[in-house]
């Protein structure tokens, strides 16, 4: 324990006499730090283009397309399941780490989007007003529905949350310029996101535009499969180890493994 808050105190004292640009170069130069960065802003950039954000933001719309007449009500019940599952989240992601979390909900999230693509596909829809042309919508308006309430809890309960604390990858004597960057890329593509979206409906279809989504989401899926690693319990100087060569997520996996007993044991300690 000695040793840990020496070596904090002397990343503290030298992070007190770098300037702004070396730290913001040192990401740039330092390829285990680059890879920490690159982890986490990518993370975030999947939970933002993955389309959640546009549900909320147009959520009435979306639900007046496919038919509903109290598109407001149907949008507040998506806003109570993302409530709902973001505090799930708060109880799953340290149990069962971020990654498995992460593997399961972004593949959910893609499979969602899939299934509405299909559902807009039986929705007679003119493109140009984005108006429903016929008054009974029927199952593919409910199949919609559920795909995007269910997307919403995947989104809730994995990526929504694990894109924020995703920084704990981030070396600490570049956290905060890191941080920086996670969110100057969560608000750029957000504003991305946001602004094509109602465009991307007309021009692409509403099938077009929720097919996108979906391919971003498998993509996301993709990444966490090959270059996101478990960091669960994992101290600072064992995160610090996980990028030093590649993306870690062998090491990650190793390291679990091997500490997976010690957890235990802690755990039975602290119970008592």
């Amino acid at each position: 324990m000695r040793s840990i808050e020496l070596s904090l105190q002397e990343v503290t004292q030298a992070m007190s006499k770098e300037s702004l640009w070396v730290t913001f170069k040192r990401i740039f130069t330092t390829p285990s730090t680059g890879r920490a960065v690159l982890t986490a802003c990518m993370i975030m950039a999947i939970s933002q283009l993955g389309g959640f954000n546009t549900l909320m933001y147009y959520a009435a719309t979306v639900f007046s397309i496919v038919g509903f007449s109290n598109s407001t009500a149907v949008g507040i019940t998506v806003s109570a399941t993302n409530f709902v599952f973001s505090i799930l989240n708060l109880v799953l992601v340290d149990r069962f780490g971020r990654r498995t979390l992460l593997t399961i909900t972004v593949l959910g999230m893609s499979i969602c989007m899939i299934v509405a693509v299909i559902a807009f596909r039986y929705i007679p829809i003119d493109t140009e007003t984005l108006v429903v042309e016929s008054t009974n919508v029927g199952w593919p308006g409910t199949l919609v529905l559920v795909a995007i309430i269910c997307y919403v809890a995947c989104y809730s309960s994995g990526v929504a949350t694990i894109a924020w604390i995703g920084t704990e990858l981030i070396p600490l004597e570049v956290r905060a310029m890191g941080t920086m960057l996670n969110t100057v890329t969560c608000w750029s593509t957000n504003i991305i996101i946001s602004s094509t979206f109602l465009s991307m409906m007309k021009s692409w279809t509403p099938s077009g535009a929720f097919g996108f989504y979906a391919g971003i989401c498998f993509f996301g899926w993709v990444f966490v499969v090959f270059f996101y690693p478990e960091c669960k319990g994992m101290p600072l100087e064992a995160i610090r180890e996980v990028f030093a060569e590649g993306f870690g997520v062998k090491y990650s996996k190793k390291w679990q493994k091997e500490h997976k007993y010690d957890a235990k044991v802690e755990t039975m300690v602290l119970g008592h």
